[in-house]
């Protein structure tokens, strides 16, 4: 037990991955830049520590990991459209952000582990999200030469997080439940998804597991296309018939995804409809 930094704390998959560490009985210094969220976030989970703290600023970030014995840094830019129209700000948070945590790691000899998630468009890299991610997982190679003897540099690469906030499952939910028009991008497209419980297991298995900083990712990743995940996601949310409009893939969008060079989302094991449908 110790106490740990969560990054993007507010986020779908930071709070539960807050609460799995509670349970651990882990002190939480939870970080992000939403005020609102933060109170929120203390008040659902009692005794976590908020900072709220672009991880950009510096000073701010070295006063809220003080004491902290390790980091999990969820915090991104993540919105592949935004992320081309705002390239700034892509670097800004997910290389310049993460480059301040890695320095802290330095700084501070008491931290002793941090773990970066990425996405599987660090591998296929079509856009300006993509690319910062890739140098992000690079950032992370470098760091465990410079001080890996002292703290463990480690990185988890997979795909969309069901119902993770930003998603197009949540979109279309909203959609769906307030009659509004449906935009589908290219319904041939495939992509990963797990489950939230599927990530924070496979969060914990790398920082156990690995061994290096080497993007750690689950091998029986499940892929699906977006044209069945919009009809399972109509069977389940439609009031009524929906408008669906298709705009094709859009400037730094792939066709299809990779986890690795050699494991790509056209041909990875597809969900089984019946049982996403139940997850979704």
């Amino acid at each position: 037990m110790g106490t740990i930094a969560v990054t993007g704390a507010t986020g779908y998959l930071a709070e539960k991955l807050i609460e799995r560490l509670i349970t651990q009985g882990h002190t939480i210094h939870a970080i992000a830049r939403n005020e609102g969220k933060l109170i929120a976030l203390r008040e659902k989970f009692k005794g976590v520590q908020i900072f709220p703290c672009p991880i950009e600023d510096y000073l701010l970030l070295k006063k809220a990991l003080n004491g902290c014995d390790g980091i999990f840094h969820l915090a991104a830019f993540k919105d592949v459209i935004l992320a081309k129209e705002h390239p700034l700000k892509a670097v800004q948070t997910n290389i310049l952000g993460t480059l301040n945590l890695l320095k802290i790691t330095v700084e501070e000899q008491n931290i002793k582990f941090i773990l970066a998630t990425s996405t599987d468009k660090a591998v296929q890299v079509s856009g300006t999200y993509g690319a910062t991610k890739l140098l992000m997982e690079n950032l992370f190679g470098d760091f465990e030469q410079i001080n890996g003897s002292n703290c463990a540099y480690r990185i988890v690469r997979y795909g969309n997080v069901l119902h993770s906030t930003g998603s197009v499952l949540v979109k279309w939910k909203y959609a769906l439940e307030n009659r509004k028009e449906l935009i589908l991008t290219d319904p041939e497209a495939t992509r990963f998804f797990i489950t939230w419980e599927q990530a924070i297991d496979v969060i914990f298995s790398c920082l156990n597991d690995a061994q290096s900083a080497e993007p750690f990712y689950p091998p029986d990743m499940k892929s699906i296309s977006l044209g069945i995940l919009l009809e399972l996601a109509i069977r389940k949310y439609a009031k009524t018939i929906p408008d669906i409009r298709v705009i094709g893939l859009q400037k730094g969008e792939n066709k299809h995804e990779c986890i690795t060079a050699d494991l790509s989302s056209e041909y990875a094991e597809r969900w089984n409809n019946e049982e996403l449908l139940n997850l979704i």
